[in-house]
């Protein structure tokens, strides 16, 4: 068994702020603490007695635990195995940080990795902690090829929550090079190829979207995981009607909503007939769409969830000049911004459509859509990004501002290159 002193020290040191200099005084140079802290030597056990002491930590040193690691790493891999697959996670990594005080866990350095990673990836859930993430960081040289794919594919995530889209990105290709390497079960695998391929949506590469989480998809049917196989026809759903492909977007929306009517996941009803209201929208079909967002609308709970529904409708009757239903609903959108707080991105939305229907002002309505390609745009908002600079366009041009006109088409233009 590898033991683990030198990882446990720098986490423990970094965590608690401790330059080497200071942990180091009076025991060993900063050198030698540097080579234990990097497992390129083994420290006596007067050493680390000393330093684990000046860290207010008991590491078992003089006894072996080696017999016990495979059983508490297993312990710890089921608990992960079974929120992920089965999305029950809420509470769970509470679970797991129990084991950072076990004796085992201290003293093996591939059970505290797996430890580590394990924090990390529940971390990456809704009510996870992130700081797991930044504390392998620390250790990163100390990963092995599987753990590496771990490390990388949830540095990209969080890189894309950052913001920090090119990052994210370039770790993603790595990751398609490093998988074949890798001997990660199916099931880590599965889930996995499920954030790549929720990556590659958000990215807009819809082919790689669709194939990632195909691949995950196979897994999760094969072993009935209901909701994962529905999250993923959502994604796949989604790839398709970004590709204009509506048959086959309809196709996988309805496998989902038989998943869902034959389950007690009644949550996703919500997401789904929005979707599928969208298809019908684009298909220039107003009625249907309009039944499915009105389901959607009635179906979900939370109002950032709700408002999205709002919009959707907000759209369909303004495609089809339908001044008196915009306004029905922009009321009804206005009175759910009010009740809760951090809605910009339904302001923005909101505004424009105000502007033009409730009361036309072309030059609050110029201002208005000015201020939403700029938000949207800074977010890598493609769609409302190309709608509301065509939109702002259209407006500056009948305002004879030609020559701004022009540089709105041209944002446009460039856009749905990148898209396409």
């Amino acid at each position: 068994m590898e033991h683990n002193y030198g990882n446990l020290i720098k986490v423990e040191r970094m965590r608690r702020g401790i330059k080497q200099s200071v942990l180091a005084r009076g025991i060993c140079s900063v050198s030698y603490l540097s080579k234990i802290e990097n497992n390129q030597t083994s420290a006596s056990e007067e050493v680390l007695e000393l330093i684990f002491e000046r860290l207010d930590i008991e590491v078992p040193l003089y006894f072996d635990f080696s017999e016990q690691v495979e059983k508490v790493k297993t312990e710890i891999r089921e608990i992960l195995k079974e929120a992920v697959l089965t999305r029950k996670d809420i509470g769970r990594q509470k679970e797991v940080e129990k084991y950072l005080t076990n004796p085992v866990v201290k003293q093996s350095k591939d059970l505290y990795i797996t430890l580590m990673m394990t924090l990390a990836r529940f971390g990456m859930m809704p009510d996870g902690d992130s700081k797991y993430l930044t504390e392998i960081g620390w250790i990163e040289d100390q990963l092995d090829v599987d753990n590496r794919v771990r490390f990388t594919v949830m540095s990209s995530l969080k890189m894309f929550h950052k913001n920090e889209r090119d990052g994210s990105l370039k770790l993603l290709e790595e990751l398609n090079e490093a998988l074949s390497k890798s001997n990660i079960p199916d099931w880590e695998m599965a889930d996995i190829r499920y954030i790549m391929g929720g990556l590659y949506y958000k990215f807009t590469d819809f082919l790689q979207a669709i194939e990632h989480v195909r691949f995950a998809l196979s897994y999760f049917q094969e072993h009935f995981y209901v909701e994962r196989i529905v999250e993923c026809h959502l994604i796949i759903g989604l790839s398709y009607k970004r590709r204009k492909r509506y048959t086959d977007a309809l196709n996988y929306y309805e496998k989902a909503i038989k998943i869902v009517s034959a389950t007690d996941l009644k949550n996703y009803y919500g997401m789904l007939y929005n979707n599928m209201g969208d298809i019908y929208s684009l298909l220039g079909e107003k009625e249907k769409a309009l039944k499915y967002f009105i389901e959607s609308f009635e179906y979900k709970v939370e109002i950032n969830s709700k408002l999205f529904s709002v919009l959707s409708l907000i759209e369909v009757y303004s495609d089809h000049d339908d001044r008196e239903g915009v306004i029905v609903w922009l009321e009804k959108g206005g009175q759910l911004i009010e009740e809760t707080e951090g809605l910009e991105v339904f302001t923005r939305h909101f505004d424009i459509y105000k502007h033009y229907y409730r009361e036309y002002n072309q030059e609050k309505l110029i201002e208005s859509l000015k201020k939403a390609v700029q938000y949207f745009e800074s977010y890598d908002e493609y769609l409302y990004t190309n709608k509301y600079a065509l939109w702002l366009a259209r407006e500056l041009r009948k305002n004879g501002k030609y020559k701004l006109s022009t540089e709105y088409y041209e944002k446009a233009i460039t856009i749905m290159s990148i898209w396409d």
